[in-house]
């Protein structure tokens, strides 16, 4: 990433090699659009590409090409270079990961909650909220099973080391999930998981038309915990 002078707009450029300029633009569209979610979750903010240029820069075969794009919404940028760095970070993180691997599918679908989250962020806030929530709720049912063992653990030696199976799903609430994921993410927890949490129920009946009810401050709230379990489940993988 870098700063056109000339412009006074920030770029993003790739190199790929292709033999036409055609096959460079196709290449670097798709590189981009790699990029650009993972641009996303760390800013919060949705970037459409503008405009994309190629240049050559080697006339050997196969040609080399560099090519460029222009932000949409430059306005939101610029960002320190603490934050280019950790999004840089979470790129090389994701071209490791192998696409069979269950939690690379589980970060894949996440990503996408988190993309359309934005997208609706404008136009339909409960829907949008909603699909962040949904990115935090899809994690943490990857925690599922330690969450559990964890309960097992803390009931061994107390009266309630003989509730049945059935008693001991009460007490795997949602907000306890929740809770649990975020400590092996080490996200601190704070009042906002209660909130966000008591409002998923609203979202079961989706036969009825009526918008879910959600405030500026849970709509945030939701959303930045959901970019937060998303950037550090991705970070995660690096030692999983």
């Amino acid at each position: 990433m870098d700063f056109d002078q000339k412009r006074k707009k920030y770029f993003i450029s790739v190199i790929v090699s292709a033999e036409t300029q055609r096959e460079a633009e196709q290449k670097g569209f798709i590189r981009f659009n790699q990029v650009l979610p993972v641009f996303c979750i760390h800013t919060g903010v949705s970037h459409k590409i503008g405009t994309i240029t190629v240049s050559q820069i080697s006339g050997s075969k196969p040609h080399l090409h560099s090519s460029k794009i222009v932000l949409v919404r430059e306005t939101h940028l610029p960002l320190t270079n603490e934050k280019i760095g950790e999004i840089e970070n979470t790129l090389r993180i994701l071209d490791k990961l192998p696409n069979e691997k269950r939690t690379t599918k589980i970060i894949t679908r996440a990503i996408n909650y988190f993309l359309r989250g934005c997208y609706l962020e404008t136009q339909w806030r409960s829907e949008s909220f909603l699909n962040f929530y949904k990115v935090t709720e899809l994690i943490a049912q990857d925690f599922r099973k330690d969450f559990s063992e964890e309960l097992r653990n803390q009931l061994k030696g107390t009266l309630l080391e003989k509730l049945t199976e059935i008693e001991r799903e009460k007490l795997r609430t949602p907000k306890r999930l929740v809770q649990f994921m975020c400590l092996q993410l080490n996200i601190p927890i704070g009042d906002e998981i209660s909130r966000i949490v008591a409002l998923r129920p609203k979202f079961s009946a989706h036969a009825t038309l009526k918008e879910v009810d959600v405030s500026s401050e849970e709509f945030n709230e939701c959303k930045a915990i959901s970019g937060k379990v998303l950037i550090n489940y991705i970070h995660q993988q690096v030692h999983g």
